[in-house]
């Protein structure tokens, strides 16, 4: 227990560590939410949307669209607030900011936009949906098949099925937050690779003092590990109180399956350092520039830097998604706080405890291979 006390000062006294895990991640995530928070605002937060219908000179107005408009609701709330003026007027309404869009009504309506965004795609498109429909209805009526037009525009008509998420995120920008979150977890790779290190007497006076110490190697070993997984989940309990407390990003359902993946995050990153420091037996730079970019490459893959990169990789190759580390974690989070779909998030997390299970293998067998290897070179010489 003393020795596990000891580690944990010595990781936690470790400025570069500490500021790689945990400085440079909160660092980012407030970058993240400076340039992010804007547009989720701008472009997703849907409300009611001003309009200004206008006639054209010398028109009458179009009494059918307004009234199209106006009904068109979704669960008692209107899609559409409508002001009819003349076309200064809305025009002026426009320059001001207090319509989004202006439609001028007659033989072809034309539509102005104050700015391009989600709001201004939705104007567009009801209106394109309505001069599609306009056209159908006066060539049937000319050709007398009113019956078949109501039958035909019957049959178009798409039903759209709301589902309510058991999160409490609904921001399309939150992905890049679970990405992050991957890549800090991940990140525990740097004390797992630290640990590795310093139990080989080949690249430190440190690691040699500690193998001609009087400890047996396993419990040595175990307390290495159990230190590095209490920094790197302390870590991780800090990372999540700034997304909520601090930085104010709706993050999803916050429960204790969130904290109990969140221990299993932080053991898959520090046994990624062990695997990386097991099998590359190279300079310590060597060593942390192969876990570096493993970790980065992960992480590009999961969006961290594009944030659809991960929808391309489903159409074009799943497979890597089912066992890309940093995709696996961000799936978990995704479907745990966001979507509450706990199956999608049962396969993610059994994936990184078979992960969890490789890298542990893999290390032993690497281990025992080099000490096999240097006791038939010690016997040669």
């Amino acid at each position: 227990m003393i020795y596990y006390f000891y580690r944990v000062k010595r990781m936690f006294r470790n400025r570069i560590l500490f500021f790689w895990s945990i400085i440079f991640p909160m660092a980012l995530a407030t970058l993240f939410k400076m340039a992010f928070s804007s547009v989720t605002e701008k472009d997703w937060a849907f409300e009611t949307i001003p309009v200004a219908v206008a006639a054209e000179e010398g028109t009458k107005p179009d009494e059918m669209l307004i009234s199209f408009l106006e009904n068109m609701k979704n669960e008692g709330t209107a899609f559409f607030e409508i002001t009819e003026t003349d076309r200064a007027d809305a025009e002026e309404l426009l320059r001001k900011k207090s319509v989004t869009a202006v439609i001028i009504t007659g033989e072809e309506p034309v539509v102005f936009f104050r700015e391009n965004g989600l709001s201004a795609t939705i104007v567009k498109t009801v209106l394109d949906g309505y001069l599609q429909s306009r056209e159908i209805i006066m060539d049937a009526a000319a050709q007398g098949k009113m019956a078949e037009a109501a039958l035909a525009l019957s049959k178009d008509v798409q039903t759209l099925s709301v589902r309510t998420f058991k999160g409490a995120s609904g921001d399309p920008m939150i992905q890049y937050f679970q990405a992050l979150l991957a890549m800090a977890s991940l990140y525990g790779a740097m004390y797992g690779l630290l640990n590795t290190r310093e139990l080989n007497p080949l690249q430190s006076d440190e690691a040699a003092r500690r193998v001609a110490a009087p400890m047996r190697k396993v419990p040595t070993v175990l307390a290495d590990v159990a230190a590095a997984f209490t920094i790197q989940y302390v870590q991780f309990l800090i990372l999540i109180a700034y997304y909520t407390f601090i930085l104010r990003i709706n993050f999803g359902a916050v429960n204790g399956w969130l904290f109990l993946s969140g221990a299993v995050y932080s053991l898959f990153g520090v046994l990624i350092g062990y695997f990386v420091g097991s099998v590359v037996r190279k300079s310590d730079n060597v060593q942390q520039a192969v876990m570096m970019s493993t970790v980065m490459f992960s992480c590009f893959l999961a969006g961290l830097m594009m944030g659809n990169i991960r929808i391309e990789i489903e159409l074009a190759a799943p497979w890597v998604n089912r066992i890309n580390p940093a995709t696996l974690i961000a799936n978990s989070l995704h479907a745990l706080c966001v979507m509450g779909d706990m199956k999608k998030y049962a396969v993610c997390m059994i994936s990184i405890l078979v992960w969890c299970a490789v890298l542990v293998f893999g290390s032993v067998s690497a281990l025992a291979l080099y000490q096999r290897h240097d006791r038939k070179g010690a016997k040669n010489e």
